[in-house]
């Protein structure tokens, strides 16, 4: 066998695998457009949850079944649709979000998907008063305890419950120091530690404002105005904390501009599902 043969030959193989590799990311890249079709939907309820069951039923990728499933599991949260919750939790198939090819890539794949089970439902759940729901979502992710321990959202999460809960210091010594950058050795989304730390500064806020110590509070109110006013999701995440920032009026073409970027902020973090960078 000589080398010009073996050379083709591997250039086949490379050619091949090129190949693949574009049909694969051509069909994420396809399956995720629709999961943020079906994201922007999300006001409109019957609209929201007509599409999430549709693309469930009928997707052959069973990877990105699970990704709506969990937006459907936020709908759920959200609408206070409480027997669906439950129901669809225990359908949820965490392992395929972690494991979706067999090596054990699917967290930097699909961190969206974690960010809503780790911060926005709990967080929801929380504001609702829910403690149940709050109980049975907790058993289901505390059986991937060990395989996401080194993942910075599995940390929040336990801290946020601290909070939720009323226990040991609230969270409040982590929050410091994450917000002071101290997080190195977990994995995170580069794309999305900036949304981490204004959902993080929101709850350090609040327990400034509860200690009547005005003036971090308002350091920390500063720090994430544009966060809470401007998009959708720190929206909901400043009322869901207790927070909230005085009215202004505003002109209209300041209105319009306003509203659109609460619509395009919505689906910022599923959109990372198509190019993100993990730290680790």
């Amino acid at each position: 066998m000589n080398a010009s043969f073996l050379f083709n030959l591997v250039m086949i193989a490379i050619s091949a695998f090129m190949l693949y590799r574009i049909i694969m990311l051509t069909g994420r890249q396809k399956s995720n457009k629709k999961m943020l079709a079906i994201l922007d939907q999300f006001d409109d309820e019957q609209g929201f949850f007509e599409a999430a069951n549709q693309f469930i039923e009928t997707e052959k990728d069973a990877e990105f079944v699970q990704k709506v499933s969990v937006l459907r599991l936020w709908g759920d949260t959200f609408y206070e649709k409480d027997e669906d919750f439950k129901k669809h939790l225990a359908e949820l198939n965490i392992d395929t979000l972690l494991n979706p090819d067999g090596k054990n890539k699917g967290f930097s794949q699909n961190e969206d998907s974690f960010f809503y089970l780790y911060m926005a439902i709990p967080n929801r759940l929380n504001y609702r008063k829910a403690e149940g729901f709050r109980k049975l979502l907790h058993e289901k992710l505390s059986a991937y305890d060990e395989a996401n321990a080194q993942v910075l959202l599995k940390k929040i999460y336990e801290e946020n419950k601290k909070y939720y809960d009323n226990t040991d210091d609230r969270g409040r010594a982590f929050i410091e120091s994450f917000l002071e950058g101290e997080y190195g050795g977990y994995k995170y989304s580069k794309q999305l530690i900036g949304l981490y730390k204004s959902c993080e500064e929101a709850l350090l806020a609040k327990m400034y404002e509860e200690e009547n110590n005005t003036e971090r509070y308002e350091e920390c109110m500063k720090d994430i105005e544009t966060f809470g006013t401007k998009t959708r999701l720190g929206i909901r995440w400043i009322k869901e904390v207790g927070l909230s920032y005085p009215e202004e009026p505003e002109e209209e073409e300041e209105s319009e501009e306003a509203e659109e970027t609460e619509t395009t902020a919505e689906t910022e973090i599923a959109e990372t599902t198509e190019e993100k960078e993990t730290e680790e």
